[in-house]
């Protein structure tokens, strides 16, 4: 059976030592990658950097095509001109702060070849937290919320699960935005929504969403990756909870509420949920951002994005 070309898209904006630490475990990999696409948004190029010009090129990558493109800011416009440029047969899209298991594009790979229906696919996460059913989980059950060590579906309200964490292969409709993998045909009847601006919090459940409605998505717990999330400042904390909540808001008006009007019950439910957690918490910061994201769903009547700009 012929080999499937994969194509690696990694966008970055500003984050140097996380590109530099995920290059490494992707020039490692059992099976190497077709084609390798930077896209990158940073406010002076890394091709200016050593660190990076001393990972990313032929010695490091001698079986990969290398492709470098300098772009405006935006992690869904960013991700459309990888796909631009992307010729392989399975595009994958890694956060710059992810680390690979050396063989997770050949379990990735095979679990494509062996599935010919499934038009995208995702591994699992090795550093999450683990499964703990609680009061807090058992919380977040009960108002719909996004979780992980779940199925991997939309909830009624829209909100996400993952099934990080889970041990079977599976079906989902739900695949996470820092290790996500789709067919190249699927993603040219359907690309990132560029509304979703800044670093496009929720992209990976609209593209998830548009496309499982179509076709199928996998689980594949075999194939390993550890996401090393930097941790969020005090000050950009509201504001990365209001776009979350207007996000969220949009989303579910742009492709659940017009299919099935009856689920705004739940969405209405989800968002006291949410509330309810920035008190529980009690931290102002997110009951604050939750606060802004919602005037902004009302002013916005749910049609926009999250789009006030904030420092990076």
């Amino acid at each position: 059976m012929k080999q499937l070309a994969l194509s690696i898209i990694i966008c970055t904006r500003n984050r140097l030592a996380d590109v530099c630490t995920f290059l490494p475990t992707l020039s490692a990999q059992s099976m190497p990658a077709t084609e390798l696409i930077i896209v990158d948004s940073s406010t002076e190029s890394l091709q200016n950097s050593i660190e990076f010009t001393k990972l990313f090129n032929a010695t490091h990558f001698p079986n990969t095509k290398l492709m470098y493109l300098h772009t405006q800011p935006g992690l869904t416009f960013q991700r459309n001109r990888g796909i631009e440029k992307a010729s392989g047969d399975i595009l994958f899209f890694f956060d710059d702060d992810v680390t690979l298991e050396l063989n997770y594009l050949q379990v990735m790979h095979d679990t494509f070849q062996k599935h010919p229906d499934y038009a995208g696919g995702m591994g699992t996460v090795t550093n999450l937290k683990p499964y703990s059913f609680n009061a807090y989980r058992i919380f977040r059950m009960f108002f719909l919320l996004d979780r992980n060590h779940a199925r991997g579906n939309f909830t009624l309200s829209g909100m996400p699960t993952h099934a990080y964490g889970n041990t079977q292969l599976q079906d989902v409709q739900v695949l996470g935005g820092c290790c996500m993998a789709f067919r190249g045909w699927a993603l040219k009847e359907e690309q990132f929504d560029e509304k979703l601006r800044m670093y496009g919090y929720m992209e990976d459940c609209d593209i998830s969403k548009r496309v499982s409605g179509d076709y199928r998505l996998f689980y594949q717990p075999d194939a390993r990756l550890a996401h090393h999330e930097s941790p969020l400042n005090r000050d950009r904390l509201k504001h990365n909870r209001a776009m979350f909540i207007a996000n969220y808001s949009y989303l579910f008006f742009k492709n659940f509420y017009p299919h099935a009007r009856w689920k705004i019950i739940f969405y209405y439910w989800t968002i006291l949920g949410l509330l309810l957690e920035g008190i529980l918490r009690m931290d102002m910061q997110v009951f604050a951002g939750y606060i802004i994201g919602l005037r902004y769903t009302l002013r916005t009547s749910g049609r926009q994005p999250y789009q006030v700009q904030t420092a990076t």
